[in-house]
């Protein structure tokens, strides 16, 4: 499409960021030039082959830590930006006022115009300071849409303006007091950046934290909202995570499961399944290991927890009960019923020789191991040699891992009194006896999988939400009716770690009152007026951060304080029209 010796092509664009705040369709069409058109193909090439000429004649690559202190191990630190805006966003530039408006009604004219928006962004260098001018045409109703700057303001004059929106709304004409409606929106922004506003192209997956954020709605201009929500976003890939461990040991069992599956397919070949495993260690240490714990002595654990202060002087009845989640997620190894088979799971999870079956282990009633004392059904009146072949060394393994960790997750949700343990059991009931089925592991790995997203999601929120035990309680029991369901967001394992989870839950009272009297990061005041054949909607709008991309809203000038906002305010006025 041609308008003023310009070409230019509406981009669809799923708008998942500024425009949510202006209550339009996430779906829209966006009109602006992009960076990409300013630079001819040729520039780009030129500007290509001199970077690649400057690379070869200059080593730019590597660490510059690297280079200073030589070949050591560093931590990188990963700083995500927060803005309102996806990356692909600040390749749009603004059109001026009058060019605008021309691409709007061209579009009006070419365009099917009954399903999405039609938008275009302004630079703000009219009058008006217009930042985002366009029609919405829905049903039997035409609407135009404008929005303007003010620029920034600070929070007080936020407080004092909340009291007199309806008043700015009724100076517009053809308003009436008695036919309006306020809606009135906040959110405060209590940790992290929302997964929405991450460029992923630059940033790892296992880098983010997660975030939590608070929304407050109202039907009026009380100060008390009528709905409060908490909203966060649960990375379980997240590299830090007090759960990794685990984690990592839901996925081993994950992939020995896949082993024995494989392993039974091929129950006629010579040659067993070559299964590889990061958790791998030499031989040497696994066996001395194994000699340790086979003889009573617990010592290869302490390297495991190291990090843990002061393990051996705590009260074990004390701990049961009083410590936080986190604590007991770091304090896991100090459960009670910790017995030979957990501490077993733990060196087996590494050792090779079992997942590979290179050898057939031989247990006699003349051994006098510990081992074999653990074994109930032993004689002792005669030798009988239990000969483990094909994938049963495997599937002993994956049965113990399986119970040490549906004790560790019971020991950290019994400290904290989040659920009935009977109900864990009775969802986690007996697998072992009887034939061997990996489906029925699976489903409980599933299920293992649900609770361990819950525990991350508590974790996440206890961080960073100053709350009784109480009030962490009664979120649990909204997150486990969520995940832990047949309609759970996580139906299969994989999920764990592919996806970032979204948990909405409305706040306990005593929360919200604290909550409430913080200074919000977005605010939004809409009030409207209607007729049977006419409505016109006035929406104030302020930030903490820039509300657009620094290329449509520019930042420069800014004198970067705490107490500054961003303001934007939103005329759309709405007419009913009869189709020819």
């Amino acid at each position: 499409m041609k308008f003023c010796n310009h070409t230019f092509e509406p981009a669809k664009l799923d708008c998942r960021t500024w425009m949510n705040y202006f209550r339009i369709s996430k779906i829209i069409h966006i009109l602006s030039f992009t960076k990409i058109r300013i630079q001819h193909l040729s520039d780009l090439k030129k500007n290509e082959r001199s970077f690649n000429e400057y690379s070869m004649r200059h080593d730019v690559s590597g660490s510059p830590l690297e280079y200073s202190f030589g070949n050591c191990e560093f931590d990188d630190t990963v700083v995500i930006t927060r803005q309102n805006w996806q990356k692909e966003e600040e390749s749009y530039l603004p059109l001026n006022r009058m060019d605008a408006s021309n691409a709007v009604n061209i579009c009006l004219e070419h365009l099917d115009t009954n399903t999405l928006p039609i938008l275009a962004l302004c630079d703000g260098k009219d009058p008006k300071q217009s930042k985002l001018i366009g029609i919405i045409v829905s049903q039997d109703w035409f609407t135009t849409l404008e929005a303007v700057s003010t620029g920034t303001t600070n929070l007080t004059t936020i407080r004092n303006k909340s009291h007199t929106v309806v008043q700015e709304h009724l100076k517009h004409p053809f308003t009436q007091e008695h036919n309006i409606k306020i809606s009135m929106f906040s959110a405060l922004d209590l940790f992290g950046i929302k997964q929405e506003m991450i460029d992923w192209d630059k940033t790892s997956k296992s880098d983010f934290k997660g975030s939590i954020n608070i929304e407050m709605h109202s039907s009026s201009l009380d100060s008390r909202p009528s709905k409060i929500a908490l909203v966060s976003q649960i990375n379980a890939e997240w590299k830090d995570s007090l759960l990794k461990e685990l984690r990592d040991q839901l996925f081993l069992l994950s992939q020995y499961l896949s082993t024995i599956d494989e392993c039974k397919k091929n129950v006629g070949l010579q040659n067993s399944i070559i299964f590889t495993t990061s958790n791998s260690e030499e031989h040497e240490i696994v066996n001395e290991k194994l000699n340790l714990l086979l003889n009573g002595d617990f010592n290869f654990r302490k390297s495991n927890n190291s990090n843990v202060k002061e393990s051996n002087h705590i009260n074990k009845e004390n701990f049961e009960i009083d410590a936080k989640l986190r604590e007991r997620v770091q304090n896991i190894f100090l459960r009670h019923d910790v017995d030979f088979t957990d501490l077993l799971w733990e060196i087996l999870i590494i050792l090779k020789e079992i997942i590979e079956h290179k050898f057939t282990p031989q247990i006699n009633d003349t051994n006098l191991t510990r081992f074999v004392k653990c074994i109930s059904n032993l004689h002792h009146q005669e030798t009988i040699s239990h000969l483990l072949v094909g994938s049963v060394p495997l599937e002993l393994v994956v049965d113990m891992g399986f119970e040490k960790l549906i004790r560790d997750y019971s020991y950290i949700l019994r400290g904290a009194r989040f659920i009935d343990l009977h109900d864990i059991r009775q969802k986690l009931n007996n697998i072992s006896s009887g034939i061997f089925n990996t489906e029925s592991y699976r489903n409980k790995l599933i299920m293992l999988a649900q609770i361990h997203i819950c525990l991350e999601c508590m974790l996440l929120i206890e961080a960073h939400l100053e709350c009784p035990i109480e009030n962490l309680q009664s979120l649990f029991a909204y997150a486990y009716k969520e995940f832990v369901s047949e309609q759970s967001p996580l139906q299969h394992y994989p999920d764990l770690c592919s996806r970032i989870f979204t948990f909405t839950v409305p706040l306990p009272n005593a929360l919200a009152n604290e909550l409430n009297k913080m200074n919000p990061s977005v605010w939004r005041a809409s009030v409207l007026s209607h007729s049977a054949a006419s409505m016109l909607t006035t929406t104030t709008y302020y930030n903490k951060l820039p509300i657009f991309p620094t290329n449509v809203y520019s930042t420069d000038n800014v004198d970067v304080q705490e107490e500054i906002v961003y303001d934007i305010s939103t005329i759309s006025s709405s007419e009913k029209y009869k189709k020819l």
